[in-house]
């Protein structure tokens, strides 16, 4: 994927990546999709995320692990084995990055804010990525098996994983979105169909 610049192009351009080629996100171009997702909106601006970034391919292995068993417990299938987990998407990606939000009354911030704030963070996070030629997707399959996965990356009590966001540098060519016209979308005033 080339670089995109114009930003109503950025979003026409966004789109869900599951395959990676086998070639690292540097340093710098990490710390620069992370800071765009640290300058999102937050409720009364409390910023009340934390981006566990992982590379470690054995970490990455065993997160694969219980991601695809919960995508089997979701779609009813037998539990994949440690190769085909391996094979797959959070294995494969060179990074994953886990948004986690602060947990309501543990840690002061008001309910109300914390997924409404962790989102924009994750949505700037992608835009970015993409915007630098990397491919991204979200996925919300892991909360399945939350307690296992927090446990496997020690992700404390007061911290929620809001999602799994594997990023690389995209393993095929990818097109614009598909979407429907935004007239099909929108209502003025009252609700009409």
């Amino acid at each position: 994927m080339e670089p995109i610049v114009q930003v109503m192009e950025l979003f026409r351009h966004q789109r869900a990546v599951r395959t990676f080629r086998d070639e690292p996100v540097t340093d710098e171009v990490l710390h620069t999709v992370l800071e765009a997702a640290t300058h999102a909106p937050s409720g009364s601006n409390t910023q009340p995320w934390c981006f566990l970034v992982l590379r470690d391919a054995g970490v990455k292995a065993d997160l694969s692990f219980e991601y695809e068993l919960a995508q089997a417990t979701r779609a009813g299938r037998p539990s994949p084995s440690r190769e085909q987990a391996e094979a797959g998407m959070i294995a494969r990606a060179p990074v994953v990055v886990v948004p986690c939000v602060t947990v309501p009354g543990r840690t002061g911030h008001a309910g109300f804010q914390t997924g409404a704030s962790i989102y924009p963070a994750c949505q700037n996070l992608m835009l970015a990525a993409r915007a630098l030629g990397l491919g991204s997707v979200l996925t919300t399959t892991h909360r399945i098996r939350r307690a296992e996965i927090h446990a496997l990356l020690g992700i404390p009590v007061t911290y929620e994983s809001a999602a799994l966001i594997p990023l690389g540098w995209p393993g095929r060519a990818y097109g614009p979105n598909r979407r429907e016209p935004v007239e099909t979308a929108v209502c003025f005033d009252h609700w009409s169909e």
